[in-house]
């Protein structure tokens, strides 16, 4: 029966590992005939680096100390051709313990090894597709909220008539970046299809973007500043003798200009939110609040009360001090749009496998069909000239959170006030604490 056997390699070594029967599945998988190998040493199946390294020799010791011993490796045909084999080899005793030989089984699992792999190179290729559209979206709205920014900027300068010269010559530069910003999306998303050739390309990419996104923030906020300094110029060249509208057009033009910086900036933080990484470590969150509060600064009239023993956590600590200042910051600034008197809590508790914290605030709270939409990119549902913002915080927040392996929620009632939640693994991203 195991001389007709053809799907294994069924065979005996001698004690010195040489080759003693030899049956037909053998013959099929390994290329020789029964003439052509009994006798031979077994090390002739094994690639070079592995007889180099007596891996044959190992492998039978192994076998006589363990009683058994089962091994998954590259195997050589006759031919000289490779397949990937599984090996179990069984030492044979004669009386009082005398090793007689061995019995090894081979098969040929190299069809499963290939199906394995393009599994997995599907796989990788899949995610890299993905998150090349991600990153393209991710552009196309950032490029569509400059040219609304630019539009704005245009209709604003038209009250400066006496300067429009120098402002043209800031739009024309701005409009550049716009078309730099146009040219590294068609970049991005023709590397969208490059980089499904392998998860290295994609990687690749990253750095890629980030380097724009830095060059972008960099060459965008240069005419800013230039219009800041314009409309300051004017302001005080011309003093008392500036009419009281064209006054307050000025203002709005300075404010709407520190806003685009804190967008630019935003959209920078956001872009490299949940990937910039650091050594976790473990840290008291009670004093990371602490710390969030101290450097958030609140004015008079704002209560901040922390709920005691605040648990140890293993986190980044600058990713998880930037989620509290976000959102304590974000009840702060909404609360003082609505009431004299802020009060926010911070409190904690213990789910399954993580702890979950929560900001709650007395402000004027959410409706449900909001709740949703506040964590995307620029999305605010105050207006800016009411409520200072970029609509990015939030949306920084979630990324940092769910690329540890948290998640985040909302709970409000429109005139009830609103808590903000986020839960963090007990575990950090470097494994156990």
């Amino acid at each position: 029966m195991v001389n007709t056997v053809k799907d294994y390699a069924i065979f005996l070594l001698d004690a010195d590992g040489r080759v003693a029967s030899w049956n037909e599945g053998a013959r099929a998988i390994k290329g020789y005939t029964e003439a052509e190998i009994i006798g031979r040493s077994v090390s002739v199946f094994y690639p070079e680096d592995a007889r180099s390294a007596a891996f044959p020799e190992y492998e039978l010791d192994e076998a006589v100390r363990l009683g058994r011993y089962e091994d998954e490796g590259w195997r050589v045909r006759k031919d000289g051709s490779r397949f990937w084999a599984n090996v179990v080899l069984t030492p044979l005793h004669g009386e009082g313990g005398r090793l007689l030989g061995f019995v090894k089984v081979t098969r040929d699992l190299t069809d499963r090894r290939e199906a394995e792999e393009a599994r997995i190179r599907l796989a990788l290729e899949r995610a890299a597709r993905e998150e090349a559209a991600r990153r393209a979206n991710e552009l196309a709205a950032l490029n569509e909220e400059l040219q609304q920014q630019s539009a704005m900027l245009e209709e604003q300068t038209i009250e400066l008539q006496e300067q429009a010269a120098e402002l043209q010559t800031l739009m024309e530069r701005l409009e550049d970046s716009n078309v730099e910003l146009k040219t590294e999306f068609e970049r991005a998303e023709a590397s969208r299809y490059d980089a499904e050739q392998s998860a290295e390309e994609a990687a690749a990419a990253y750095r890629e973007l980030d380097h724009f996104a830095y060059v972008a923030s960099h060459d965008l906020k240069a005419p800013l500043r230039g219009i800041a300094n314009l409309a300051q110029w004017i302001r005080d060249d011309i003093g008392d003798a500036l009419p009281d509208e064209t006054a307050e057009y000025m203002t709005l033009l300075q404010g709407r200009v520190r806003r685009m910086e804190a967008l630019i900036d935003g959209i920078l933080a956001y872009s490299r939110a949940g990937r910039a990484r650091t050594e976790p470590q473990l840290l008291d969150s009670g004093a990371v609040v602490a710390e969030s509060i101290e450097l958030l600064a609140p004015p008079d009239g704002v209560t901040i009360r922390v709920q005691e023993a605040m648990p140890a956590v293993m986190a980044e600590r600058v990713v998880f001090q930037q989620v509290f200042m976000n959102l304590i910051g974000n009840a702060v600034k909404h609360g003082m749009a609505h009431r004299p008197d802020v009060d926010v809590a911070v409190r904690w508790s213990e789910a399954d496998d993580s702890y979950e914290f929560t900001v709650t605030d007395n402000g004027p709270g959410i409706a449900p069909e909001y709740h949703e939409r506040i964590w995307a990119i620029f999305q605010t549902l105050e207006s800016r000239d009411k409520v200072e913002g970029t609509g990015i915080g939030l949306s920084v927040v979630r990324k940092l959170v769910e690329a540890r392996g948290g998640r985040v929620w909302l709970t409000s009632t429109p005139g009830q006030g609103s808590t903000f939640g986020f839960s963090w693994p007990r575990t950090g991203a470097a494994g156990e604490a």
